[in-house]
């Protein structure tokens, strides 16, 4: 574990930036390197840190985090905190050093000499785009190189550390189809070329049980790497998941070689483990075209069968719409003969309704004329009764007043008496 002091006690080195890229895509670079083991270790302390990301200590004390999530939360926050810059430029200084150490004449070389000559072990995947990253950045000088490795390993640094490079980067990423089928073998060639640095460098030494701890950390990765030829099995978009495993595992192992070579333990048997593991990936190899044969086979047999049910289905549906159509002909001319025969009924019975209407409006004159011959006969029947009561009070009025009476046929007894007629 990273410890505060550890920290501290490390030489000082200057924060570099380089014009034009972000600090986080840098900062990435430095720790794509570290396994998920010693990232955890040196970030669960970091408390501050996390505060500011979607992790927590348990979280990585645990280790329910991807080495992914973890680079893509951290980077952003390297930048803030020197100690942890410092921390993870001087493992990478380090590891610098002794790749150079490694190279037969490499410190006669010019800068641009070096340079040409480590972009070349990148290429030929001898050496990590990261590292070759590490150390343009620590040329000042070389900075204007930067971006060109970004564009052309840009791709594979995204799988590595989750983060996203902005158009503007231009990355290129297309990959070639030979580089796909061999990436796999050359991983694990450079599993071997490793392994065998690390005999040959720490052969005279005599740390025994610290080469048992490193011994059990190999038998370790022979069971990761068994992992990945196993998960060859499956399908064939799987081959680049599996090839990412075994980048993993390369990446693992020169940490490995580093700590190996800092420390000087005893590899005497470590020969014979390279042989064992020389003789596991010739195998590997053999079971990964077989399994890509049958990847194919089975995608042939696929494509067939895939053919033989759009046929199918073609056919039956075809068959499903001469049955519909046939079913909805029918259905109209049913919908037809009931529309002729719904507006014959219409039109029986508009015409029943006609002579109805005229049936009744006949009547209602008759019931009419009855009503005004009715209304005058009892008119008439008033008029009579009124007569008869004013004829009957005259006559009592005769009778009571006969000094009236006498008067009245003074002036009108020699007129006649008009009486109404008896009905």
């Amino acid at each position: 574990m990273a410890k505060s002091k550890t920290k501290k006690s490390l030489r000082r080195l200057k924060y570099i930036e380089v014009e034009g890229i972000d600090k986080q895509y840098l900062d990435a670079c430095l720790l794509v390197n570290l396994d998920l083991e010693q990232l955890c270790d040196a970030f669960e302390d970091e408390k501050q840190l996390l505060a500011k990301t979607n992790l927590t200590v348990l979280k990585l004390k645990k280790r329910e985090v991807t080495k992914q999530e973890l680079i893509r939360e951290v980077s952003p926050h390297i930048s803030s905190n020197y100690l942890l810059y410092n921390f993870f430029a001087n493992l990478n200084y380090k590891v610098l050093q002794m790749l150079e150490e490694q190279f037969t004449d490499f410190h006669s070389l010019s800068l641009e000499e070096k340079t040409d000559y480590l972009y070349e072990l990148v290429q030929e995947e001898e050496m990590g785009y990261s590292t070759y990253i590490n150390w343009l950045r620590f040329h000042e000088q070389l900075h204007h190189r930067i971006l060109e490795v970004f564009q052309l390993y840009g791709e594979k640094f995204e799988e590595e550390t989750g983060i996203q490079l902005p158009p503007s980067f231009n990355v290129k990423r297309e990959e070639k189809k030979e580089e796909k089928e061999d990436a796999l073998y050359k991983e694990l060639t450079n599993i071997i070329r490793l392994l065998t640095n690390v005999r040959d460098r720490a052969k005279n030494e005599s740390f025994k049980e610290q080469y048992e701890e490193k011994q059990k950390e190999v038998e370790q990765l022979h069971k990761q790497l068994s992992a990945v030829t196993d998960q060859l099995n499956s399908k064939e978009n799987q081959l680049a998941k599996q090839m990412k495993e075994a980048a993993k595992l390369a990446k693992k192992l020169e940490v490995e070689q580093q700590k190996v070579i800092q420390k000087q333990k005893e590899a005497g048997q470590l020969g014979q483990e390279v042989g064992k593991l020389r003789g596991q990936v010739e195998e590997l190899t053999k079971k990964n075209k077989a399994l890509q044969q049958e990847v194919e086979n089975k995608s042939r047999q696929m494509s067939k069968l895939t053919k033989e049910i759009e046929e199918w289905s073609e056919n039956r549906w075809k068959l499903e719409k001469a049955k519909i159509q046939q079913t909805y002909e029918e259905r109209v001319a049913q919908l037809e003969e009931t529309i002729q025969q719904l507006q014959s009924q219409l039109e029986k019975s508009l015409q029943e309704f006609e002579q109805e209407r005229n049936h009744y409006e006949n009547e209602l004159d008759i019931l009419r004329r009855k009503v005004d011959i009715y209304e005058q006969m009892m008119n008439d029947q008033q008029n009579e009764k009124r007569q008869e009561s004013d004829t009957a009070a005259l006559i009592n009025q005769k009778e009571e007043d006969p000094k009236s009476d006498e008067w009245f046929d003074s002036l009108f007894g020699d007129l006649p008496v008009n009486e109404p007629e008896k009905i």
